[in-house]
């Protein structure tokens, strides 16, 4: 059993969450995101100074096609595995929407689920990562990766902040009404997904909002709204948009930050609670 309390009681936040994805068509890593090398660059990851990984099978970028459940078990199990034998002290998450999915990887030895479909596409999710005692991260989203940027689907009449913070809250509900405990759950406000860059951009002005209701996710890492406003449309050169990103969501009180380029993003953290440290001795 997993008690997300007890693991971020005494860490400075936000942790570090490296991403390590086995699809092969990653959209911020392309091909480089063979399940062959995953296991090389999530032990890299560590090195570099993540506190926890997330491990990923299957690609959610608008436009990605489904995968069936068996090669998405295909991609992640034996890095999961070999994680697990390499590293026994690692806390792992598994980025996943299916069930089938999250419960071998929960047997196997992870300890976290993180859904970025809102606990839409199954809804068993939730129940398996409560037998499991597992920590849930949920991300928002609506519709499918297929037509999340849609206009309708990014069309928040009241307000992005406002709207998507209801819709997490929903599907909290969800989740605890299936057992999860409720300190076990993460909100993720999931940049990108069924937002416009300006939606985005608004949503991390508003972090405290999210961070106000329990421990929040940002995962902001090379995300396209940074392209948008720096004009750079490699998301492997939008490094310091990122870093720039992750200590916006720092300084409105963001749990953890889902990122790439771990090592940057340590140091400036370090460098952010020194000076923070500092301002604060005055």
């Amino acid at each position: 059993m997993f008690e997300l309390g007890k693991f971020l009681a005494g860490r400075p936040w936000p942790l570090v969450m490296g991403v390590v994805n086995a699809t092969g068509d990653s959209f911020s890593e392309g091909a480089s995101s063979q399940a062959a090398t995953a296991l090389d660059r999530a032990l890299a990851l560590l090195d570099d100074g993540a506190e926890l990984l997330d491990i990923g099978g299957e690609s959610t970028r608008p436009g990605s096609t489904e995968i069936a459940p068996e090669e998405e078990l295909r991609r992640v199990m034996p890095l999961v595995v070999e994680l697990k034998r390499h590293r026994p002290e690692v806390v792992l998450s598994i980025d996943t929407r299916k069930s089938e999915v999250a419960l071998a990887a929960l047997a196997a030895g992870v300890e976290i689920v993180n859904d970025v479909s809102m606990l839409r596409f199954d809804p068993k999710l939730a129940k398996v990562a409560a037998q499991a005692g597992a920590g849930l991260v949920i991300g928002h989203s609506r519709a499918t990766p297929q037509d999340m940027r849609s206009p309708e689907s990014c069309r928040y009449p009241a307000g992005v902040t406002q709207e998507v913070k209801a819709e997490l809250l929903a599907a909290r509900e969800c989740a605890l009404t299936a057992g999860v405990k409720p300190e076990n759950i993460v909100l993720d406000p999931n940049f990108g997904f069924a937002k416009q860059p300006e939606q985005d951009l608004e949503l991390l002005r508003d972090f405290a909002v999210f961070a106000a209701c329990g421990p929040a996710l940002a995962g902001v890492s090379r995300k396209s709204f940074i392209g948008a406003l720096t004009g750079e449309s490699d998301p492997l050169a939008r490094l310091g948009g990122t870093v720039a990103a992750v200590l916006a969501a720092a300084e409105r009180g963001a749990a953890f930050v889902r990122v790439h380029d771990v090592r940057q993003v340590v140091d400036a953290l370090r460098i952010w609670r020194s000076i923070n440290k500092s301002i604060g001795d005055k």
